[in-house]
């Protein structure tokens, strides 16, 4: 039986459903006047309220409705937060207010930390591995962290936290199915054990056909089947707590397909005509040709030890914590049927962490957190790239390794001058040691480069916050970013990358906002206007050198990024809640003058020769930055109402929209894309008097809008004319889901 047969068998034995985007926590409000959100972003647990910084809190309740099962869907309720989806997880990356790091090079640090129960991963690329699962809360924290969650979060912080054990046996068993050939299974099984433990297990399975075809073969491209699991261990013992994580997720996929997005009629290939037989070129275009499929293998686990002691007057935390990431990758690069040029090869990451901290307790008008932080990565990489003759300078063949030691102590300080108004001050001092170690096996003798290099930053953060009325809290702040050092370590590796090492990202960000509640605590909101400047921002370029194009990172010499973010939630009646979300941001480069121009730019365009060479270069001074929309908003809605003594029925709503975007950084004209909207809708049951069942329908890309998830001119890789390749999303089309999900006690 085909999956829509399926879906109409189980739909016509339900009603509709589901998924609705929320942006707030607030957003899940319950019928109760008002409701408590607690948040971990100064690392320890506040309301809300009572945070003088930009959070965006994604609840359980968030993530169920709007079918969060993947990292790229927390952009679907996070505004400020875009995704750029590369070929592989390797290649793709997280910003946060226009700020993120684009860089092939293993050694760059990611300006947005991804932080998984406390602890941070050391490449994002781990993000896109695998699936989320039991998630408890996510966090999206905006602007320099620097001070608090170490000097890799200099544009902020997305923290996940699973859930934790229950205090009575509990379970769960969901699946759920689409029309698009997805298919996915969880479970959970929780409880206590004895007087002061506890335990939580819990995994899935995935299984989704690609929405690319292959015309060389029929294969569909971008299908993923993907497992994991998880657990977590409880021990209290009076004034010792302990907490033990573990993660596991695998992930087998015939890779992230590209396709042509637009090529000019009469173009050549490597001298050969394109063939387009089957193809016709624009968004949406779901048909590709390849000689070998491309693939994308994962696996990746994290383990870490959590120990809290009491002491009285303060808690003593340690946070010891072992990752590891492993990535096969290959790409057919040349999109024709004959073997011409595929790259590929395996990273390998890990790192060990380990941090002490110690956390004031009580309510007095002191408060303060003292840490140490030490962390031991290293990342192995191998890379080879195949090409015939006539095409022998595109070839490629190295292994290389970075590695990285930090060592930090950080600290913060709060006094309350009143009960209504509160100086925070932060500060962390970070040395590291970066080293590479590159080897070019192309020459019979291969050749080896190898350095070592150090750096110690101090940042800080000052922040004023003053409560107006119990409900309405101002706050100002200031806090200063870092990102560390790097080696350019990808295809063309030489004395001179080693001589010329990438300098350190710095950055100033001023933050003022105002959050509060109204109508009876019934709705809440949040606004926030803030502005940053950065100094020797690490972006990547494309280059040809000899003849070959290579992506090079190097450092922009200044941009700025300033806006207005908004969040609010309102319940207006029982069982009807409306929520949403939106900023405006203006990411642009201030300076800028030795760029690269993009293919076919002229010197009317903006495209000179840098005096004394034969290089063409341009002034991106005043460029937006890549793939960051000046507004995005989502706006939602969600309401329940009983139609039995034993049933609900529950309707969501949810509207996304953004600005134009141009993908690329050097102000191409022809990989910009216009402003879309997608909208999202479902209808479900579920059991009320302690029936704990759930069966729901929904509809994502309600109006079948399809839009790229990247645009990238391919024009110089062998094209005669212009030739543009794009990234098609899975919603990029509209897709129906059914859910079901039958548990037991408390989850």
């Amino acid at each position: 039986m085909s999956s829509a047969a399926r879906i109409a068998l189980i739909a016509g034995c339900a009603t509709l459903t589901t998924p609705a985007f929320a942006q707030d926590g607030a957003a899940t409000q319950t019928e109760a006047d008002s409701q408590e959100i607690i948040i971990t972003a100064q690392k320890r647990e506040q309301n809300i309220l009572d945070v003088p910084s930009a959070v965006s809190v994604i609840s359980p309740t968030i993530i169920e409705a709007a079918q969060v099962d993947d990292f790229t869907d927390i952009a679907r309720v996070s505004p400020s937060l875009t995704l750029n989806e590369g070929g592989n997880a390797a290649s793709s990356t997280v910003s946060l207010r226009g700020i993120g790091t684009f860089s092939f090079s293993t050694s760059t640090e990611p300006a947005v930390s991804i932080v998984v129960d406390g602890v941070a991963l050391l490449q994002q690329g781990q993000a896109f591995s695998g699936g989320l699962n039991d998630i408890a809360q996510i966090e999206v924290l905006r602007g320099p962290q620097d001070s608090l969650y170490g000097k890799n979060a200099s544009a902020g912080v997305v923290s996940i936290t699973t859930k934790a054990p229950t205090s009575t046996l509990s379970g769960y068993a969901e699946a759920l199915l689409t029309d698009d050939d997805e298919t996915r299974v969880a479970a959970m099984l929780s409880g206590p054990i004895g007087g002061n433990a506890g335990f939580r297990l819990n995994g899935f399975y995935s299984d989704r056909e690609g929405h690319i075809t292959n015309l060389t073969n029929g294969n569909r491209l971008n299908s993923a089947e993907t497992y994991g699991f998880g657990g977590k261990f409880t021990y209290d013992a009076g004034n010792l707590s302990l907490e033990l994580n573990g993660n596991y997720s695998n992930t087998k996929s015939n890779g992230n397909a590209s396709t042509y997005y637009f090529i000019r009629p009469g173009t050549t290939q490597n001298g050969a005509p394109v063939d387009l037989t089957g193809i016709t070129p624009g968004v949406g275009n779901t048909n590709v040709r390849f000689s070998d499929d491309p693939y994308a293998n994962s696996f990746q686990y994290l383990l870490s030890a959590k120990a809290d002691l009491d002491l009285g007057f303060a808690t003593l935390t340690s946070i010891s914590a072992y990752q590891r990431w492993k990535l096969e990758s290959g790409n057919d690069l040349d999109f024709s049927a004959a073997p011409t040029l595929f790259q590929g090869g395996p990273y390998d990451a890990t790192q060990f962490s380990q941090e002490l901290r110690l956390t004031s307790k009580g309510s007095g008008a002191v408060e303060y957190l003292f840490g140490l932080f030490y962390a031991d990565g290293k990342t192995d990489r191998q890379f080879i790239r195949t090409a015939p003759s006539f095409l022998s300078f595109l070839r490629q063949n190295w292994d290389s390794t970075a590695s990285t030691e930090s060592y930090a102590a950080f600290g913060q300080l709060g006094y309350e001058f009143s009960d209504q108004t509160k100086l925070t001050l932060g500060a962390r001092v970070n040395h590291e040691t970066v080293g590479v170690f590159f080897r070019d096996n192309r020459p019979a003798t291969p050749i080896v480069y190898q350095d070592q290099r150090s750096d110690t930053a101090f940042t800080g953060k000052v922040s004023l916050q003053h409560f107006v009325t119990d409900t309405l809290m101002v706050y100002g702040s200031v806090a200063k970013g870092y990102k560390g050092q790097a080696y350019d370590i990808s295809s063309g590796f030489n004395q001179s990358r080693i001589d010329n090492l990438v300098k350190p990202e710095h950055s100033v960000s001023y933050e003022i906002g105002t959050k509060g509640r109204f109508l009876g605590n019934r709705g809440t909101f949040a606004i926030t206007g803030f502005w940053t400047d950065y100094d020797d921002f690490q972006a990547q370029s494309a280059e040809f050198i000899a003849g070959a194009p290579q992506f090079i990172l190097k450092n922009v010499g200044k941009l700025r990024t300033k806006g207005i973010e908004l969040e609010g939630s309102v319940r207006v009646a029982r069982g009807f809640n409306i929520f949403g979300s939106a900023a405006y941001i203006d990411a642009k480069i201030r300076e800028f003058p030795g760029a690269a121009c993009y293919p076919g730019q002229t010197v009317a365009q903006g495209c000179v020769t840098l005096p004394g060479s034969t290089a063409l270069v341009q002034d991106l001074a005043g460029a937006d930055l890549a793939n960051s929309p000046d507004f995005k908003f989502n706006i939602g809605g969600s309401y329940e109402t009983p139609v039995s003594n034993s049933i609900n029925v529950y309707l969501n709503a949810n509207y996304t929209w953004q600005d134009d975007v141009n993908f690329s950084l050097d102000r191409n004209p022809l990989t910009r894309f216009d402003a879309y909207g997608i909208a999202n809708a479902g209808v479900g049951l579920r059991g009320n008097d302690g029936a704990n069942w759930d069966l729901s329908v929904f509809v994502n890309n309600l109006f079948d809008k399809a839009y790229p998830g990247s645009i990238t001119d391919y024009t110089g890789n062998g094209y005669s004319a212009s030739t543009l390749i794009q990234q098609v999303p899975r919603n990029y089309k509209r897709y129906v889901g059914v859910r079901l999900r039958v548990g037991f006690g408390a989850q």
